[in-house]
């Protein structure tokens, strides 16, 4: 909860400051979400963006971090999504309703990462629905993990929901259940995963915003994001972590205390040095004054 209290205290006391969501080291992320969290269409495994945003994370904070990643392609948030197909063993089904106690709760995790609502707005599950059972999961993860930081990211853009870019396609998949074209559902997803992610306590990522029309980073099935399209979701969402989580620069404090660095002896290049030494004088410089 110390994201929450956090924000409480500071809009108590009229602080602008920004919301620190976490200042302690993550060393349990699990992750729920569909196809693309689970990195289909990656061809490289360090490209997924689970994995890019693991790998960025152990570079920057101190000490060790274990991925699990709960991702199932074609999952969808619950047994009321238009899409689900009951007994479909680890696709539709179990839903994330179904299965969020045993795949993140029991994982007891520092950092839980939901990423849903393509599939359902693919499918046409309304978003009342949608949100009824996305608020069940995250209040419930909160609850039961209180020191846990969640992250819900965003839903992804997609070709589906801009028909003139679908109709463009050379060829269009038949997506059947999930061949619902439009973006109304997926925007007003957009923002209701981003009211409930301020009403708990949680970082919200806008993946939507940031993929809108690229249509270059998803593959040829139109649906599924390539290396770089998974590069760039995963860096995404490290950057809001990043921007809203202290732990993550504890590290670099350390080694800015460590080995004295100052504007005096970092930074750019050995050019221009009549510009350069009036910030560097000579005898910091590391180079021979001339």
């Amino acid at each position: 909860m110390q994201g929450v209290e956090i924000l409480h205290q500071q809009k108590e006391h009229g602080m602008n400051m920004r919301n620190d969501y976490r200042s302690e080291p993550i060393r349990r992320m699990v992750v729920m979400g569909e196809s693309n969290a689970y990195g289909m269409n990656a061809v490289c495994a360090e490209n997924e963006w689970v994995q890019t945003l693991g790998n960025q994370i152990r570079d920057l904070q101190d000490g060790p971090l274990r991925i699990f990643n709960h991702a199932i392609p074609s999952n969808v948030i619950s047994p009321d999504a238009p899409g689900y197909t009951p007994g479909d063993a680890y696709r539709t089904s179990p839903s994330a309703l179904e299965r969020y106690e045993e795949d993140m709760i029991s994982y007891n995790p520092d950092l839980a990462v939901f990423a849903y609502g393509l599939n359902d707005s693919r499918c046409g599950h309304s978003t009342e629905s949608f949100m009824k059972a996305y608020r069940t999961i995250v209040l419930e993860t909160r609850a039961r993990c209180p020191d846990a930081l969640i992250l819900l990211a965003g839903p992804y853009w997609n070709p589906q929901y801009d028909p003139e870019a679908w109709e463009a396609l050379e060829h269009q998949p038949d997506f059947h259940a999930f061949g619902r074209k439009g973006d109304d559902l997926v925007t007003a997803y957009n923002q209701a995963i981003s009211d409930l992610a301020e009403e708990v306590g949680a970082v919200f990522v806008d993946l939507y915003s940031m993929l809108k029309g690229a249509s270059w980073l998803i593959g040829h099935d139109a649906c599924h994001f390539m290396d770089v399209g998974q590069r760039v979701i995963g860096m995404r969402i490290f950057c809001e972590l990043a921007a809203n989580c202290s732990f993550l620069s504890h590290s670099s404090k350390q080694m800015e205390t460590e080995l004295q660095a100052s504007v005096q002896n970092t930074g750019g290049t050995n050019a221009l040095p009549h510009v350069i030494t009036t910030w560097r004088p000579p005898e910091t410089s590391g180079r021979d004054p001339e």
